[in-house]
């Protein structure tokens, strides 16, 4: 087990009712799931990365549209299918 060291840390109201919220949705404390974030973030951070939230949502869409027309060109009738086992992996690993 990891050593801790208790830091105290300021936020906004919103904040921590945000946190609150993702900590009760994953089961876990308001510490554990404030160290899985900064786990998953601080290395993005450190790296010198970003997040531009616009411009990922556009690549999202943009390769969504595209392997959407590709399919439908190459196997237009597994593309609805696709979409719904698509859907439906969302929902089962990834609690979409």
């Amino acid at each position: 087990m990891a050593d801790y060291i208790p830091i105290g840390v300021s936020m906004t109201a919103r904040q921590a009712e945000r946190l609150q919220v993702l900590a009760e949705k994953q089961g876990t404390s308001i510490s554990e799931t404030t160290r899985n974030l900064i786990n998953i973030a601080l290395p993005f951070a450190e790296r010198g990365h970003g997040f531009d939230f616009p411009r990922l949502i556009t690549m999202i869409e943009f390769n969504t549209l595209v392997l959407d027309a590709l399919l439908q060109k190459a196997s237009p009738e597994d593309a609805d299918r696709l979409l719904d086992l698509a859907i439906e992996h969302a929902k089962k690993y990834h609690a979409a």
